[in-house]
């Protein structure tokens, strides 16, 4: 039965623009595949929202909000460890190297595939239930 609710969520989210509900730590989630930037994704609306703070991630890459823990992490440098023989011709070793080990984090609402998605969800959310899907009303 656990395989099968990871199964139908990746199979629920192969198509175009689709949508599935889904329940996980006491968050109603809506994953919906959408057009962004022209390549689709799989964006998360946690409680029928993505809103801007839920971006914000600790020093420690933690995130400030409870909700953006089913969203993508972001990692990045400032400085690329490929300019790093650059920066120490202009600003030293030992700055150079401080410079390279900087690195942020924030969270995206939107993962790249399905697989990726379900990955994360099956790692810290065991616990999750899928909602049915809805009957539309045919005319």
């Amino acid at each position: 039965m656990s395989n099968n609710k990871w199964q139908q969520l990746e199979e629920g989210l192969s198509g175009f623009f689709c949508s599935v509900a889904a329940v996980a730590d006491g968050h109603e989630l809506t994953f919906l595949r959408r057009l962004y930037k022209e390549r689709l994704v799989v964006e998360v609306y946690v409680d029928g929202w993505i809103e801007g703070q839920w971006y914000k991630a600790t020093a420690e890459g933690e995130p400030e909000h409870p909700q953006a823990r089913f969203w993508r992490p972001y990692r990045t440098r400032p400085y690329k460890l490929s300019e790093y023989k650059s920066l120490k011709r202009v600003f030293g070793k030992k700055r150079a190297d401080e410079m390279t080990a900087l690195q942020t984090c924030a969270f995206m609402p939107y993962w790249n595939t399905p697989k990726s998605l379900v990955r994360h969800l099956k790692k810290h959310f065991p616990d999750l239930e899928l909602k049915p899907a809805k009957q539309e009303d045919t005319l």
